[in-house]
């Protein structure tokens, strides 16, 4: 038997035949190993098929988003303004404080430049960016999690003095208009050469993770193979569950699909079907 067919008929056994776990407990540990990684394999490429099917659907929409976003990025930054950062300095052209927004949103501005004022005093210019002579202050996040928290960047830690007006950014905005008409070229591409390594090493990864959750899964399992003179070994167990994951993994996957809250679906379900295959075996000579 090929190694395709092999896997569809231990796939179809795995489902729906508990008397096939006996032959699982007899075989090798590398025969379930290439069992589930080639499960979470074909899982993978249905995701890679859902994910390029929602892609080519979207797909037109691409380049028109990226026209629109150029047109607003070249109209984005103030005629008047002049930036200039020198000896660890800033100063600007205009009547300060200045604020530059993004949106609609006029209770919380998106950056005040004021070179008069003072970062201590951040919370009462309600905006996100603050931009003081010396330097410049911005919402973060502590390592706590807790909001409120700010950053703040020095000027004086430039190399170079730097010059920002609306010349200077059109010109760099020019480095990247050549590139805008390509875009969907690059994500065509992109996408193309990142399936086949999502495929591979997602795969992988999921297996492991898997098997690395099955420990304790198989645990629980072995207790009550123990309580009941079942007469398996953890070992055996464990290989079982290697095959007995592929029924809570469809219907998990399924569920996330039609997008249906079942609540723990992969470890009731497990747990179900391994107490029907455990009982569903005779009682194996005890076993280390």
């Amino acid at each position: 038997m090929n190694p395709l067919k092999t896997f569809f008929y231990s796939l179809k056994n795995s489902l729906i035949k508990p008397k096939y776990y006996r032959d699982v407990a007899d075989a090798s540990f590398g025969f379930s190993f290439k069992y589930l990684w080639f499960l979470f394999l074909l899982l993978t490429f249905i995701k890679v098929l859902s994910f390029g099917g929602q892609y080519l659907a979207n797909r037109a929409r691409i380049q028109p988003e990226v026209n629109k976003l150029m047109i607003y990025t070249g109209n984005l930054y103030p005629a008047d303004l002049k930036l200039q950062i020198k000896n660890g300095q800033l100063s600007t052209n205009v009547r300060e404080p200045y604020i530059f927004d993004i949106g609609k949103d006029e209770s919380n501005h998106f950056i005040t430049i004021d070179t008069k004022g003072s970062i201590d005093n951040y919370p009462s210019y309600n905006t996100n960016i603050l931009a003081t002579r010396n330097a410049v202050v911005y919402p973060s996040e502590s390592r706590s999690g807790r909001a409120g928290e700010t950053s703040v960047f020095y000027f004086n830690q430039l190399k170079k003095d730097f010059t920002l007006d609306k010349k200077v950014y059109d010109n760099l905005l020019n480095i990247i208009k050549p590139y805008a008409p390509k875009v969907s070229f690059f994500v065509d591409w992109l996408v193309l050469a990142f399936s086949p390594m999502f495929m591979f090493f997602g795969s992988f990864f999921w297996t492991i993770g898997t098997m690395f959750g099955l420990l304790f899964l198989t645990f629980f399992i072995w207790l009550v193979n123990l309580i009941f003179k079942r007469g398996f070994g953890f070992g055996s167990l464990y290989k079982m569950g290697m095959h007995a994951v592929t029924l809570p993994l469809i219907i998990s996957e399924v569920a996330k699909y039609l997008k249906q809250p079942i609540p723990n679906p992969y470890t009731y379900i497990y747990f179900l079907w391994m107490l029907v295959v455990l009982f569903s075996l005779d009682k194996k000579n005890k076993e280390l």
